[in-house]
């Protein structure tokens, strides 16, 4: 029996300006004109015989059928995607991930051996930055992200967040400064190498506090000692190049666990002290609900808390 579907431009409208909540910003996704958008939502409204938008004054608002027909099309198109990417590239797929670079050099990419060995074909594409993704307008699958928690949404995007792992901070050197011996109060304030960048923003663009675990001032607090003066010390803006300066026997570092990766068991840095603080905040794996979806997508989701654990 042949399948009686509606024109494929006028579904990816509809999909767009229900996900987008508008037309304007739907126009700018699928690179045509609001009015494109409009028209074509329209034609499908009359082709089903049904209303799918309300217009209201703060925007489009879905109406009942809207709300029912969304998430099936949603699914659908995302499983057209991943058909045609496995015709484009038989037997392949194709994941880009968007994490922070240090946690990509000192974390994923020791692991990237394991990640070819369990999905061989595979193609990975890292997006190592800092900034917030807008996953309308940006070629990205999956965000690992370091946070209290994960926003519902970002923007007019519902988005689903999972635990990938926590983070320990404690201090490290290079074996060279021969301090692994020593403690907080052996220290001098100009070994000590200072993150000045230690408020966050969530993924929603919200501002998140300071990062206590990462300020030396709260580790000398928080054992009873008067806290260093940063202007001894150097200070960065980036926690790689921090680690980079710990590396070369510029100072002490407050290391984040994650990101150290296996400088540790190389010897490239050691521990400094005992004392290690248990960060208040994890890192999370954040997408769109639908791209949970996607089976490959997903087994891509449980490798990473695999290797989180």
């Amino acid at each position: 029996m042949p399948r009686r579907l509606p024109p494929l431009n006028a579904l990816r409208a509809f999909e767009a300006a229900a996900r987008n909540s508008g037309f304007v910003a739907a126009a700018e996704e699928l690179n045509v004109t609001p009015a494109a958008v409009s028209q074509q939502v329209k034609a499908l409204e009359a082709q089903l015989k049904v209303q799918l938008f309300r217009r209201a004054p703060s925007g489009l608002v879905l109406t009942e059928a809207g709300q029912a027909y969304l998430p099936g099309l949603s699914d659908g198109l995302d499983r057209l995607a991943d058909a045609t990417a496995r015709v484009v590239t038989p037997g392949r797929g194709r994941v880009s991930i968007s994490l922070l670079p240090a946690l990509a050099s000192g974390w994923l990419i020791p692991r990237l051996e394991n990640f070819r060995r369990a999905f061989p074909g595979v193609a990975l594409k890292l997006d190592t930055n800092r900034r917030l993704t807008d996953f309308n307008r940006e070629d990205v699958d999956l965000v690992i992200r370091f946070g209290p928690r994960q926003p519902a949404r970002s923007g007019a995007v519902k988005l689903a967040s999972y635990h990938l792992m926590d983070e320990e901070v404690f201090p490290v050197a290079s074996p060279a400064m021969r301090l692994g011996g020593r403690d907080l109060a052996d220290l001098t304030p100009g070994q000590l190498l200072h993150d000045v960048d230690l408020a966050g923003t969530g993924a929603d663009g919200t501002a998140l506090p300071p990062q206590p675990w990462l300020d030396w001032a709260s580790w000398y607090r928080r054992a009873g000692l008067e806290p260093p003066d940063p202007a001894a010390g150097i200070g960065f803006t980036d926690s790689s190049v921090l680690l980079q300066a710990a590396l070369a026997g510029q100072g002490v570092a407050l290391g984040r666990g994650p990101h150290l990766g296996d400088l540790l068991a190389r010897g490239h840095l050691v521990r400094v002290g005992q004392q290690s603080w248990r960060a208040d905040w994890a890192y999370h794996v954040v997408a769109p609900e639908a791209h949970f979806r996607r089976p490959l997508l997903r087994a891509v989701r449980d490798w990473l808390a695999a290797q989180g654990n």
